[in-house]
């Protein structure tokens, strides 16, 4: 966990102020693209998803995986990225009241216990076989009522840097 936190720090360093919104991952295999169009106020929540998958690109999938011989993007990566994302987005909404109607809904999902189901229903990867324990028929009765217009967003990306 102190790992996840040094890299949120050193990657908030670079990209906060920086007109490009691009800088290169701890590891420099990676490099993490920040939209143009976010906004200062929700710049935060999208680095910690990106981090979180730089975590994910140049450690955690060969932790979990040792016999991967290369880095596959997976479901699990995705739903920790989210997770991180909303909780940023929890904290500094409750310091200063701050609104951003994607990051409310996801805290909204994270909140409800959905995460996982949401990732599956709006973000499913054509690479990813089907989880276990899904309550889609759950999330589905949840969305309806509580994300009616919803678009999902990905602010921000991480690649690995051409050698």
């Amino acid at each position: 966990m102190r790992f996840r936190h040094l890299l949120w720090a050193s990657v908030s360093a670079l990209l906060v102020g920086c007109a490009a919104q691009t800088a290169s991952g701890p590891g420099s295999g990676t490099e993490i693209v920040v939209d143009r169009s976010v906004p200062q106020h929700a710049l935060a929540p999208w680095l910690a998803y990106a981090g979180s998958r730089v975590v994910w690109m140049e450690k955690t999938f060969f932790e979990r995986n040792p016999g991967a011989a290369a880095y596959r993007y997976s479901f699990a990566e995705e739903v920790e990225a989210r997770d991180w994302c909303a909780q940023v987005w929890r904290d500094l909404k409750a310091k200063d009241g701050r609104s951003d109607r994607y990051l409310d809904d996801l805290v909204a999902v994270q909140e409800a216990g959905f995460l996982r189901e949401y990732t599956w229903v709006f973000l499913r990867d054509a690479g990813w076989s089907a989880p276990e324990g899904l309550r889609l028929t759950e999330f589905d009765q949840w969305r309806r009522l509580h994300l009616p217009a919803h678009r999902p967003e990905r602010r921000a990306i991480v690649r690995f840097r051409e050698k």
